[in-house]
C-alpha cells in the first residue's frame, strides 16, 4: 500500500469554464445539432455608433466556416466544454466574413451580438494583462506577443514573418488560402497554440491588439513545436467594420 495523500478531482481550467461576466480567451462556439465544438471568445467589438457589444472570434468558431444561420446562438462555454444550449446562451450570430475555397482570403472572423442581459469584462485579459487599444504600426519579425487561448491559456511567442502569402489551411468546406499574414513560434520549448485556440487575440508586450489567431501546425519553428498564423487585427476590424470596445 502506498500513501498518496488526499486525491481531488482535477477542475477544469478557467478558460475552458463558464465565465460570467465573459473573459477574452475563453470557451465559445456556435451550437449544431451532432456537432460538438470550442474555440475561443477574441474580444469585444462595438459597430458604428452603437454601444451594443459583440463577440469577435473567427468564421469557423462562430459562423461553422459560413454554414450557421444569421441569428444563430453562441454559447458560452462552448458545447465542447459542457455549454448548456438553454442556459449558456450569451450571444448571436450577427455577421461574418466568407471563406472561399479557391479563391485568395485574407480574414477569418465573425461577430456575435451579447444577448442584453450578459456582461462581460471588455479589457482584461487574465495572467496577461489590460488590453490597450490597437496597435498602430505593423509587426516585425521578432516581436514578442502573447495570448490567452480556450486550449493552451497563456502563451508567450515571437513573430518569425509577416505579410506572409499562400497560407494554404484545411477546413471541413475544403482547402483555403490566405495571404497578408502573420506567422509566429511558441516561446522556450512550447507551442503558441494548439486546436481550440482559434479566435484568441494576440497582443504585443505593450498589451496592444495585433493579430487574431485563426491556424497552426505541429510542425517547423525553431523549437519544432509548430508555427501559428494570425490574421493583422486591422484587417479583421475593418472587413467587420467594428472597432475594438
Amino acid at each position: 500500500m502506498r500513501y498518496v495523500g488526499r486525491i481531488r478531482a482535477r477542475a477544469k481550467p478557467w478558460y475552458r469554464s463558464k465565465q460570467r461576466p465573459l473573459l477574452i480567451g475563453s470557451s465559445t462556439g456556435f451550437l449544431a445539432s451532432g456537432f460538438i465544438m470550442a474555440g475561443t471568445l477574441g474580444c469585444f467589438v462595438r459597430s458604428g455608433s452603437s454601444t451594443a457589444l459583440y463577440i469577435l472570434s473567427n468564421n469557423h468558431v462562430l459562423a461553422d466556416e459560413n454554414r450557421y444561420p444569421k441569428g444563430g446562438s453562441i454559447v458560452q462555454p462552448g458545447a465542447l466544454d459542457g455549454g448548456s444550449p438553454t442556459a449558456d446562451r450569451v450571444a448571436k450570430l450577427t455577421r461574418f466574413v466568407r471563406l472561399e475555397p479557391g479563391q485568395t482570403n485574407f480574414v477569418d472572423c465573425a461577430i456575435a451580438k451579447l444577448n442584453a442581459t450578459i456582461q462581460a469584462d471588455v479589457h482584461k485579459l487574465k495572467g496577461i494583462g489590460t488590453l490597450a487599444g490597437q496597435r498602430s504600426d505593423d509587426l516585425q519579425v521578432g516581436d514578442v506577443v502573447h495570448k490567452v487561448g480556450r486550449t493552451t491559456g497563456v502563451r508567450h511567442g515571437r513573430v518569425t514573418a509577416f505579410e506572409l502569402d499562400g497560407v494554404a489551411v484545411e477546413y471541413d468546406i475544403g482547402v483555403i488560402s490566405f495571404d497578408n499574414q502573420i506567422e509566429i513560434e511558441g516561446a522556450g520549448n512550447r507551442s503558441f497554440s494548439d486546436a481550440g485556440d482559434s479566435g484568441s487575440l494576440i497582443v504585443d508586450d505593450q498589451m496592444r491588439a495585433v493579430a487574431l489567431l485563426f491556424a497552426g501546425g505541429d510542425h517547423g519553428g525553431s523549437n519544432g513545436k509548430g508555427l501559428t498564423y494570425a490574421n493583422p487585427i486591422g484587417a479583421v476590424l475593418k472587413a467587420l467594420k467594428v472597432k475594438l470596445a
